[in-house]
């Protein structure tokens, strides 16, 4: 039973990289490591998670499989949201210590820079040993996100930038998991492709600004522990979608199966009850 919880390299590419950011964040920048478990260990599990679902999705071959490897894909998320509640706690504990007020001028450039070059290279290789990384691009859904970001850059006031980005990030990935369910229920098989790669590109690109919002403003700007709740809600909905055991539709499927399945049984029995009787009369 425990060892359905434990798989080494989704380990590997989940808890270190988020340790040294932690670790990082603390030597260069003051950071608490409780803070930065908190508002990254949810958003990096996730991103992890939908990493994986995209190599399920290019590689599955036996439907059978989808169970346990969705079950497996999903420990990212398990380990993540651990990390995540240890720095609420924490935080609970010693609140005092954990939100001091940080100047972004006593903030060195290394300390995020390092946590956002340790977590892109985890992301890499993930993408990388998940499917090939050239299943990570996908034009549509990286304009769709793009034309949001510069959208909200265009339209906020710069005291507001970091806000409206993160913002921006969660609406690109509404749109994007929007547009690629209604494209694959219209049977366009690209529409999970769109879905999983727009959420893929906002994780990435909102656990950057992250970082970087303690060098570039302030980071509580954000709101990362309701973001969380957000991203939660967006990765929620696109897996019951996709990921769900059985949809209604399906469900009505298999019932209009096994009726036919019955008509053709009732007409079988019928055809042998007739070649009986004409056997029979034959043989007279």
């Amino acid at each position: 039973m425990i060892d359905a919880f434990v798989d080494p390299l989704i380990f590997a590419v989940t808890i270190p990289p988020l340790l040294l950011a932690c670790i990082a964040m603390n030597l260069g920048a003051g950071v608490h490591w409780s803070l930065t478990l908190r508002d990254i260990g949810v958003p990096m599990g996730l991103l992890m998670s939908f990493v994986g679902f995209v190599g399920v999705a290019a590689n599955m071959s036996d439907p059978s499989l989808l169970g346990p490897i969705t079950a497996t894909m999903l420990l990212a998320l398990l380990y993540g949201g651990i990390l995540a509640s240890v720095g609420y706690f924490w935080g609970f504990r010693s609140e005092g210590v954990v939100y001091l007020s940080l100047k972004p001028g006593d903030i060195r450039w290394w300390a995020p820079l390092v946590s956002i070059i340790a977590l892109l290279a985890t992301i890499i290789f993930s993408m990388n040993e998940a499917a090939g990384l050239k299943h990570f691009f996908s034009p549509l859904p990286l304009t769709m996100f793009a034309v949001v970001a510069l959208v909200a850059l265009r339209i906020s006031k710069q005291q507001n930038v970091l806000q409206a980005l993160s913002q921006s990030f969660l609406l690109g990935a509404m749109l994007n998991v929007l547009i690629g369910l209604v494209s694959y229920f219209q049977g366009n098989r690209l529409g999970l492709e769109i879905a999983l790669l727009g959420i893929t590109y906002a994780f990435v690109a909102y656990i950057c600004l992250y970082f970087l919002s303690f060098k570039l403003g302030d980071p509580k700007k954000l709101d990362p522990p309701l973001m969380n709740w957000h991203w939660l809600e967006v990765s929620g909905f696109i897996i019951f979608m996709f990921l769900s055991p059985a949809s209604l539709k399906e469900e009505m499927l298999n019932i209009e199966n096994e009726e036919v399945e019955k008509q053709m049984e009732l007409r079988i029995q019928e055809l042998e009850r007739k070649l009986d009787l004409l056997s029979h009369q034959t043989t007279q």
